[in-house]
């Protein structure tokens, strides 16, 4: 699951990247088969909420992450472009 934020001040990291996929990619089967996704998608938007409100200064931001991958498999979060 990636969870990938563009700011005015960061947003190089999006294209140059390739952190959000331009094309469909064919996900529209995924979507019919796979019985994770209402928990990967609840999951998925509270980690893009707690990103906003390190952005506003809600939370402390010791990381500035503006990208991060969640492995599922590993239970990882992996954060980048800082």
């Amino acid at each position: 699951m990636r969870t990938t934020t563009s700011t005015p001040s960061r947003r190089d990291h999006v294209r140059t990247g390739h952190r959000i996929p331009l094309d469909d990619g064919g996900t529209e089967g995924l979507y019919r088969s796979n019985i994770q996704l209402a928990e990967l998608n609840m999951l998925n938007a509270a980690l893009a909420v707690i990103r906003w409100k390190k952005l506003v200064g809600f939370y402390a931001d010791g990381g500035g992450e503006h990208h991060s991958v969640y492995d599922i498999g590993g239970n990882l979060m992996i954060n980048a472009d800082a």
